[in-house]
């Protein structure tokens, strides 16, 4: 989905309870990566904070969606992430979520799940 009209942020990492009953047992770290699809035209042309998408805020939106909930499944993980992230803006998002205590327990060099989901 990467593309011109699009604000990114990477590697983002918080600490949740998610997968298998015995994981959710204590946190666990995840990464994820958010993309917004946002017209950049018009947002440039206004040049004013409130009409982008705020980057802190992408982070913080992150952080309570993977702290503050406990799923079986990272695509629900995922899902979620872009529900919260498109209610307040953007046209579309791609959201991934990685678990670096799952790549390592199976020898991979990831374990990730990635989302697309357009606004409502």
């Amino acid at each position: 989905m990467t593309g011109p009209d699009s604000i990114i942020v990477t590697g983002i990492e918080a600490h949740g309870r998610h997968g298998l009953a015995e994981e959710r047992d204590e946190p666990q770290p995840f990464v994820v990566d958010v993309e917004v699809v946002l017209n950049i035209v018009a947002v440039a042309k206004l040049d004013r904070l409130e009409t982008t998408i705020d980057y802190e805020w992408v982070a913080r939106i992150v952080r309570r969606v993977v702290e503050e909930n406990s799923y079986e499944l990272l695509e629900t993980l995922a899902h979620n992430i872009a529900a919260e992230v498109l209610a307040f803006g953007g046209e579309a998002a791609r959201v991934k979520v990685s678990k670096p205590h799952a790549a390592r327990r199976i020898g991979a060099a990831e374990v990730a799940v990635v989302v697309e989901r357009p606004r409502d």
